[in-house]
């Protein structure tokens, strides 16, 4: 019930188009109420049937045929009833449109805050959510959200108003026939409250099948080329055709329980039918109603069990919608483990003087990355972070630009505490060429001007020239305007370091990040990259991570790291005297070379 109340209020945030909802709604219950007691005439006055009422038993539409002549029935009875069903098509027209409005605006609104809320998350959050996941909780959730909000919350409201009428109406008309009537009723909530908890719990059950097929689907068309070369076609088939196999048997249980519900529910009707037929012969026997009477009772009746049809049927899908509720609500719940303090201010600009103070890291308690690491590097100083994979490079850049929170240290940037400036006046300051490519599917010059929309041409140009982009760019079909594909999948993997060089070149940052930006490389390209990172690495702060010891020889500073702590500092030519780890990983690169150090 908690669930179904955090979606009634985020439902009521559109107050304005819920109450004009609800208000056509009730004109909706309205005229249902006045077409049900059109029976009653058409029953006693057109057919003459049964004996004659007493005067004293009022009846709704008295106002209107007490003016009306017994000759006149046969016109105004069948121009009523074009006027009441007209007059119910238009509400209900007006009921529905409105809260499929406000569906389509709930579900706009859920989509925003979830894409703002995980933009917003910390680095760790994408470690251990898969994009499959987050992208069946954007789409598949919330669609069934919005189905949930746009028919089935629309519709229990409008057939709840439409019982209520309909039961004012059988009071009305014999309240003793009413009673009886409900003594069998009651029988209907027990099966209800099953069918409510075994629709939730298939329906949680559902949605997480619903995001296997998502995460299997997202991972073999980004992972294609490694599927293909390995030839494991048929097992990521496998893997699909499980997926689909298991949620199609959870949406059968679905299905079962949710077709099971509405025939249960006309049985009971059918019971009640029964009993009331019984009653209401004898009833009139006695002279309490007329047959005109009973037709509009019976037909109230029976006319509420299609609203109530409906609202088992709506039951279904608000479940489910509540289950998808609780799956979003578990991301826009969740927090960032890096949050900025109430007193951050934005970082000044900076010389680039970074300083690490006893440093320590780890991803949870067993996964320790990094052990009191201490260094400092100077303003505009050329330093490479260099050890075994695992052993801590790219952690160390990754907490420069904050994307995770020290176990312990400063880390301070021209004397700051960068835990006491904000992210976003932070990291625009360090610029980023990460070893896993990011391009977009978007054209050369807006991959290079990332988020700098009204940068002027001209500088885009020079930022190419000096990554050595230009060359190719300027060979492209539409040259700076080419559509480069998802990922940058129409250009190779040069050609896609140079544009995010480029990229990092153009935000003009005093410190830059170059993590492996020489991998996977032809000779020919690497040469490029090298000159391209010469340029970019002029007058500023930079660290470079490279398993290519030959691109960092001309570094100021080397770092060395081995499980997580620094072991040797120093330039190439100190660190290869020292005879030491940084001397080993060098030798083994290139054993044919013969270091003349004097």
């Amino acid at each position: 019930m908690k669930d179904i109340f955090q979606l009634l209020k985020f439902t009521f945030q559109e107050r304005r188009k819920l109450i004009l909802s609800f208000l056509f709604t009730l004109f909706v219950a309205f005229f249902t109420y006045v077409f049900v007691n059109l029976v009653q005439p058409i029953v006693d006055m057109l057919l003459k049937l049964g004996p004659e009422v007493p005067v004293e038993k009022a009846r709704f539409l008295d106002f209107i045929f007490r003016y009306v002549k017994e000759d006149q029935y046969t016109l105004v009875l069948p121009l009523l009833l074009v006027v009441v069903l007209f007059g119910k098509g238009i509400f209900t027209f007006l009921s529905s449109f409105f809260m499929k409005s406000i569906g389509l605006k709930v579900s706009k609104k859920l989509r925003d805050d979830l894409s703002e809320h995980i933009m917003y998350q910390s680095a760790d959050y994408f470690d251990r959510m898969a994009t499959g996941e987050l992208m069946s909780r954007m789409t598949n959730d919330v669609d069934k959200i919005q189905e949930a909000v746009s028919g089935s919350m629309g519709n229990i409201i409008r057939e709840t108003f439409i019982i209520f009428a309909l039961l004012i109406g059988i009071f009305l008309i014999d309240w003793h026939l009413a009673l009886v009537s409900f003594i069998i009723t009651p029988l209907a909530v027990i099966p209800l409250a099953v069918f409510s908890r075994e629709l939730k719990k298939k329906g949680r059950l559902n949605q997480i099948r619903m995001a296997d097929i998502y995460k299997i689907l997202h991972e073999t068309i980004t992972g294609n080329k490694i599927v293909k070369a390995f030839t494991m076609e048929k097992f990521e088939l496998k893997k699909f055709f499980q997926a689909t196999k298991n949620y199609f048997r959870t949406s059968l249980k679905l299905a079962w329980i949710g077709s099971l519900s509405s025939p249960f529910m006309e049985f009971l009707g059918g019971l009640v039918g029964a009993f009331i037929l019984y009653v209401g012969t004898t009833r009139i026997t006695q002279g309490f109603i007329s047959p005109g009477d009973f037709a509009a009772f019976m037909m109230a009746l029976f006319y509420m069990y299609t609203p109530i049809k409906k609202i088992s049927n709506a039951n279904v899908v608000i479940q489910q919608g509540v289950v998808c509720f609780e799956r979003i609500s578990e991301i826009l719940e969740s927090k960032p483990k890096i949050i900025e303090h109430d007193r951050v201010y934005l970082l000044p600009p900076v010389r680039g003087h970074v300083r690490f103070e006893n440093v320590s890291f780890s991803y949870n308690e067993n996964i320790h990355v990094l052990y009191d690491v201490d260094f400092e590097i100077l303003p505009k100083e050329k330093v490479a972070l260099i050890g075994l994979s695992g052993a801590g490079k790219t952690t160390i850049v990754n907490l420069i630009s904050r994307f995770y929170e020290t176990t312990s240290g400063r880390i301070l940037i021209d004397g700051i505490d960068i835990r006491d400036v904000s992210l976003s006046s932070l990291r625009k300051q360090i610029g980023l060429v990460t070893q896993e490519l990011i391009l977009f599917n978007d054209t050369v010059r807006n991959n290079i001007a990332y988020g700098l929309d009204d940068t002027p041409m001209e500088k885009i140009l020079d930022a190419a020239k000096a990554s050595e982009a230009h060359g190719f760019i300027s060979k492209l079909p539409e040259g700076y305007e080419t559509q480069i594909g998802e990922r940058g999948g129409l250009l190779s993997i040069g050609q896609r370091q140079r544009l995010a060089i480029a990229r990092a070149l153009l935000k003009n940052p005093p410190i830059l990040v170059l993590d492996e930006a020489t991998s996977s490389l032809d000779s020919k390209s690497e040469k490029l990259i090298q000159v391209a990172v010469e340029n970019v690495m002029k007058d500023r702060t930079t660290f470079v991570i490279a398993h290519r010891l030959s691109t960092i020889r001309n570094t100021d500073k080397i770092l060395v790291l081995d499980n997580g702590k620094i072991v040797e500092v120093g330039s190439h030519r100190e660190l290869y005297k020292e005879n030491g780890i940084y001397r080993k990983l060098y030798d083994l690169q290139f054993p044919e070379e013969k270091e003349v150090l004097n």
